[in-house]
């Protein structure tokens, strides 16, 4: 599943694209998950790349096998306990792909992310003392790093975090997150450039009102 995500994001190098990482965390550590990867904005650049079959000498993956490894992604997270309503869908018409699943604590959420690259088991999230903490870790190839030419395309595409709670929000420890009127929602956005070159600027710890 990793290096199927490799590949699909190899099409950034000629393609704007959008990574939205959305939790609605609830209390009892159990909440919602989803992950939209969202070339919408450059379909046209974005079919091509795929008819091409490469990029930059990067095989693409065809519509075939985004397919079956979206497939693969909803038959392992089935086999994780308090892994439940597991779904993903694909848009060939925008090029917009989707998975979704709820998760009944913080560990099995874990789990189920693992499962995109087995090779390495991350805590992605965690909480400790009261708070929330996200410790990123999003899928984009380091060799994106080499290509210079494209550091303005990679500017311009965007990662965004959007973490919902149900009690107010207290504090937020990165600078750069903005809350919602409720004080229940936080938000996080930066562009992939900066991301790729510091992963820590998606991390957050996230402390609520008593």
């Amino acid at each position: 599943m990793k290096k199927f995500i490799f590949l699909l994001l190899c099409v950034l190098l000629s393609s704007c694209f959008q990574v939205t990482e959305k939790i609605a965390h609830r209390t009892n550590q159990s909440g919602d998950y989803s992950l939209v990867i969202d070339f919408s904005d450059s379909w046209v650049k974005t079919r091509a790349a795929i008819m091409l079959g490469e990029v930059d000498g990067e095989k693409i993956p065809s519509e075939a096998e985004m397919k079956q490894k979206l497939t693969q992604f909803r038959n392992d997270a089935s086999k994780i306990k308090g892994a439940t309503k597991i779904s993903t869908s694909y848009d060939f018409s925008n090029y917009v792909f989707k998975l979704n699943f709820s998760y009944n604590s913080l560990e099995t959420l874990n789990e189920v992310l693992n499962t995109i690259d087995k090779e390495t088991k991350l805590d992605h999230f965690k909480e400790a003392n009261g708070k929330f903490e996200r410790i990123a870790s999003y899928p984009i190839p380091e060799k994106l790093k080499e290509k210079k030419d494209k550091k303005e395309d990679l500017e311009e595409a965007k990662i965004t975090a959007v973490y919902s709670f149900d009690k107010e929000v207290k504090t937020v420890q990165n600078a750069n997150s903005k809350l919602s009127k409720s004080k229940k929602t936080v938000f996080l956005k930066h562009n992939v450039w900066s991301v790729l070159n510091d992963n820590s600027l998606m991390n957050n710890s996230i402390s609520f009102t008593p």
